[in-house]
C-alpha cells in the first residue's frame, strides 16, 4: 500500500521500520525541522536516504505546500504519529483508505497532552497504545486496536518510552496486513468514557516536597528524560532531579525539602511524613551527577532545605 508517515519522535521511526519491513510502498515522509524545544525529537535522516523516501521538514502538514505534497503521493494510509498538532479534516481526508494515528494512553482515557509523564505522575500501574483514525478533534477517532502497557513501580518516562515503542511495533506488525487484506478495522470510542489530560511545561516540574514521598517519587520519575525534568532550589541553587528510588513506607520525622542525610551516591530528602532518596540531579547548566556530590561540590550540608514550591511560585 501506499504509505505517507507525518512524525519527529522514535515511536513514528519504530512504525516506518516495520512498515518498511511488511513491504509498505512509503512515499514520502514529513517531520519538523531541529528544535531545540522538542524533547523526543530524532533525526529520520537514515532511514530516509537509505530508503530512497523523499524527507520533508515542515513546521505544519497543514499548510498548502505540504497538503499539496502528501496528495501528489497518491496515498491508501496517511500515518501522523507523535506530531502534538492537530490535523485539518482537508488533509486527513487524502489518504484512499484511512488517517491513522497512534497514543500513549488507553483511550477514551487519556486524551490531550503529555500522556506518558501524566500516566507516571498519577502513579498508574497500567496504560495502552492507541491505534486509532484520526479525525479533527484530538484523539477521539475510531480504535483500530489498542497494546496494553504495564508499568513498573522503578519504571520512568525514558523506560516507559521505550514500552511505547516496543508497542507501536506490534501494532503495525498485527494491523498493517489486515489494511493490505482490504479490511479498515474500527471500533468507536465511548464518549462519555473520555478523559483529558493537560498540556504540560518545563515550568510545571516544580518539586510539592509536602506531598506524600510516593508522589515525589512519580512527579520525579514522569519528567526525566527525554523530558525537561523535575525541579526544586536549594540555597539559591537551581536543581534538577533526573531520577529518585522507589520510596518505601517507613515514616520520618521531618521538615518537607529537609535534606536528611547523605548515604554514597543517594541523597534523602524529606516530604510528608516520610523521605525520597535522590540518586542523579543536575545543578544549574551542569553535568548530571550523582545525587550525594550535592553536599560535596557546593554549598549545601545536611539539614539545608529544598524551598516550598509554594513559596517559590508566590
Amino acid at each position: 500500500m501506499r504509505v505517507v508517515f507525518v512524525t519527529h519522535n522514535d515511536l513514528g521511526l519504530a512504525c516506518l521500520e516495520e512498515l518498511d519491513a511488511l513491504g509498505a510502498d512509503i512515499r514520502g515522509i514529513f517531520t519538523r525541522p531541529r528544535r531545540e524545544d522538542i524533547a523526543d525529537q530524532t533525526d529520520l535522516a537514515a532511514f530516509a536516504d537509505d530508503r530512497g523516501v523523499p524527507l520533508h521538514e515542515t513546521e505544519s502538514v497543514n499548510d498548502d505546500p505540504s497538503r499539496g505534497r502528501i496528495a501528489d503521493c497518491d496515498p491508501d494510509l496517511l500515518f501522523v504519529v507523535g506530531w502534538s498538532r492537530l490535523v485539518k479534516q482537508e488533509v486527513l481526508d487524502i489518504p484512499e483508505v484511512a488517517a491513522l494515528g497512534m497514543h500513549p494512553a488507553p483511550l477514551p482515557r487519556g486524551r490531550g497532552r503529555a500522556p506518558i509523564a501524566w500516566s507516571l505522575v498519577k502513579g498508574l500501574d497500567r496504560t495502552a497504545l492507541s491505534f486509532f483514525h484520526l479525525v479533527e478533534e484530538a484523539d477521539a477517532g475510531d480504535l483500530v486496536g489498542q497494546h496494553p502497557i504495564e508499568i513498573d513501580r522503578e519504571d520512568d518516562a525514558a523506560t516507559l518510552y521505550e514500552k511505547v515503542v516496543a508497542a507501536g511495533r506490534d501494532l503495525i506488525r498485527t494491523y498493517y496486513p489486515q489494511f493490505e487484506d482490504g479490511a479498515v478495522p474500527r471500533r468507536p470510542q465511548d464518549d462519555d468514557a473520555a478523559t483529558w489530560w493537560p498540556k504540560r511545561t518545563p515550568d510545571h516540574g516544580l518539586v510539592d516536597w509536602t506531598r506524600p514521598p510516593g508522589e515525589v517519587y512519580d512527579w520525579i520519575r514522569g519528567q526525566t528524560h527525554p523530558y525537561p525534568g523535575a525541579f526544586s532550589f536549594v540555597n539559591d541553587h537551581r536543581v534538577t532531579i533526573w531520577a529518585a528510588n522507589p520510596p518505601d513506607d517507613e515514616s520520618a520525622f521531618c521538615r518537607p525539602g529537609e535534606i536528611l542525610h547523605r548515604e554514597g551516591d543517594t541523597l534523602a530528602v524529606g516530604a510528608w511524613e516520610g523521605s525520597v532518596e535522590l540518586t542523579r540531579l543536575q545543578v544549574g547548566d551542569g553535568d548530571e551527577i550523582p545525587a550525594g556530590e550535592l553536599v560535596e561540590r557546593f554549598d549545601v550540608e545536611v539539614g539545608d532545605r529544598f524551598e516550598n514550591a509554594r513559596d517559590r511560585r508566590s
